[in-house]
């Protein structure tokens, strides 16, 4: 019988990547099917793990763990970062196809942080261990490999832009779906807040809405200005009873107002009418709710990529600083050292950066910092007193003062 994934990707590919990976990060790796079969393997298995399998767990129980992760991984979206039940840590990728798991890839173990016998002490205490074989389990512990955290969170990202062009057909499915998925949670949640505070619907409301959003487009940042569409197209559903043609009217009229400012911030009008045209040819198609709601953002980033691809070099360096703080936040970024980068004194930087994106750099650093913790919070179980300095924070108490401050809540309840 065929296996499932080696009808999508060949078993001689899936071998030929799979073993690349292991001699560049030098760490075990397995392919699993989607009933937990072991099809492929990289890599000796740690003399820690077989003196756990010959005495208390099996290689069945371990492959069915895994397949968990990996499921767990599939509704995700993304790659899972993961503690076993001897409490070491890996990393499973999802390989699927129609929303159907055919089977994950799992990296690990390895560990965090320097072993302690806390660790082993655990196990020890669950399963009834003697002493002599704890502490020949603490021995082994030193022969795996320690990954810091932060380099663990790099490393599983560049393992999901290694595996992902395996299925791209599907991953681009479902990034999509994920995203359509986010995005109407964020509109839920936009709703039954006004719901609870019991706002009156208002045109004056609305425009008041309109307004903020087309002034956070002109600053260039996509992330804020979907987040207000979203607030928006929320306060639209909550006003007007979820009606679909209420949506499309508001779609359309929004379309309007971004084409003329993406003019007004200097994009070619040439370009805007032709955009402009499409996206009400396509608004006036057959819809959903949310299919209309998730067009909106394409307007939104098509109409803001038109305006700042023809910006003024003030823009461009802004652009370059904001590339800069996305890729390295989780160093000890100050404000000099990309003013450096984008070959800028601090003080006009300083100014630059304030007047195009709105905020200070301090605050802007604090937003990605905390944006991309949530993404460790959620698909992850590390302490957070691990997550905040592997996002480039001093402490857990300043994390935890900065998440809140700019969330409304804490980690632990965003987590939970």
């Amino acid at each position: 019988m065929a296996v499932a994934i080696f009808t999508l990707v060949s078993e001689e590919r899936l071998h030929d990547v799979l073993e690349t990976l292991h001699s560049f990060i030098e760490l075990p790796i397995q392919l699993i099917s989607e009933s937990g079969k072991l099809l492929q393997s990289f890599g000796e298995s740690t003399r820690y793990c077989a003196l756990l399998k010959n005495n208390i767990f099996t290689n069945g129980e371990c492959l069915q763990m895994h397949l968990k992760a990996g499921q767990r991984s599939q509704a995700l979206g993304e790659t899972y970062i993961f503690t076993c039940h001897a409490n070491l840590n890996h990393i499973a990728f999802p390989l699927q196809s129609h929303g159907e798991l055919l089977g994950c890839i799992i990296i690990g173990p390895f560990l965090m942080d320097v072993p302690d016998s806390t660790l082993v002490s655990g196990v020890a205490e669950s399963y009834g261990l003697s002493p002599a074989f704890s502490l020949e389990l603490y021995d082994e512990l030193r022969s795996l490999q320690v990954i810091a955290p932060a380099r663990v969170n790099h490393l599983s990202r560049l393992i999901d832009h290694l595996l992902k062009p395996l299925l791209p057909t599907e991953r681009a499915l479902l990034l999509q779906s994920q995203q359509k998925l986010y995005q109407q949670s964020r509109i839920n949640e936009t709703i039954q807040m006004y719901k609870e505070q019991g706002i009156s619907p208002t045109q004056s409301y609305l425009y008041q809405k309109e307004t903020e959003l087309m002034t956070k487009v002109k600053t260039g940042n996509v992330k804020q200005s979907k987040a207000l569409l979203n607030d928006l197209l929320g306060y639209v559903l909550f006003s007007e009873g979820g009606k679909l043609e209420s949506v499309r009217t508001r779609a359309i009229e929004l379309t309007t107002l971004l084409s003329r400012v993406s003019m007004e911030g200097g994009a070619k009008a040439d370009s805007i009418y032709q955009l402009n045209s499409q996206f009400l040819l396509m608004m006036n198609q057959n819809h959903t709710i949310e299919s209309l709601c998730f067009l909106l953002q394409d307007v939104v980033e098509s109409f803001m990529s038109a305006m700042f691809n023809n910006a003024n070099q003030g823009n461009a360096y802004i652009r370059e600083a904001l590339f800069v703080m996305a890729e390295r936040y989780a160093q000890p970024l100050t404000l000099t050292m990309v003013a450096a980068e984008v070959r800028l004194s601090p003080n006009y930087f300083s100014t630059l950066f304030q007047h195009v994106v709105g905020v200070t750099f301090r605050e802007q650093l604090c937003r990605i910092r905390v944006e991309e913790s949530k993404r460790l919070l959620v698909s992850t179980d590390f302490p957070l007193a691990t997550i905040a300095l592997s996002m480039g924070f001093a402490d857990q108490s300043y994390f935890c003062k900065v998440f809140k401050r700019i969330t409304g809540i804490t980690p632990s309840q965003f987590r939970h």
